[in-house]
């Protein structure tokens, strides 16, 4: 199944993903990720996947072991039962075929991977009905592990994408996605 910027095709739809690239070289935290094979992982590496396409990024706290601490539900990424849990990196990966690493910005101090690690495990069991796709996220999550700061470079593309569309007469209502 295709799945399209908020649920349109053709060029309104490239339209809208050129719009949110240009938003996410402007809001990124991030100074690059870099894609790398599971035998490169570290321990406290920020760890993502990209889901459907590119349309989103799920963010986890790579602990050792093929274990990943990751703000998610039971049987996916979002859910009734979304809370901070262990999984294996292969859970995690949930079918995506490449894992990458973030590197912060200079501006951020990050953590040691032992101080990161030890943030999420923190956490873990807990979050259950805090999540939230604009303040409390999978990013938010692990973005406050390695550095502190309860951020998600995701959101502001999201609503500059969103803003973007309204400005051209989009309801709201057109860009709701259903999986």
């Amino acid at each position: 199944m295709l799945i399209y910027p908020f649920g349109f095709k053709g060029t309104l739809a490239l339209k809208i993903v050129v719009a949110a690239a240009v938003a996410l070289r402007k809001k990124s935290l991030y100074a690059f990720k870099r894609t790398v094979s599971d035998s490169e992982l570290r321990k406290g590496d920020v760890i993502g996947v990209h889901r459907i396409g590119i349309l989103y990024d799920h963010y986890g706290i790579y602990t050792g072991n093929n274990e990943v601490i990751h703000f998610s539900d039971e049987g996916g990424d979002f859910g009734d039962d979304t809370c901070i849990r262990r999984t294996t990196l292969t859970q995690f990966k949930d079918g995506a075929s490449n894992v990458f690493v973030v590197y912060f910005k200079n501006e951020f101090t990050v953590y040691s991977p032992e101080e990161t690690v030890k943030k999420a495990k923190s956490l873990l069991g807990k979050g259950k009905d805090k999540y939230s796709l604009l303040t409390n996220n999978c990013e938010h999550f692990t973005t406050w592990c390695k550095t502190g700061k309860h951020e998600s470079s995701q959101v502001p593309i999201l609503l500059e994408a969103a803003a973007w569309a309204v400005n051209r007469g989009i309801s709201p209502a057109d860009m709701i996605l259903e999986f």
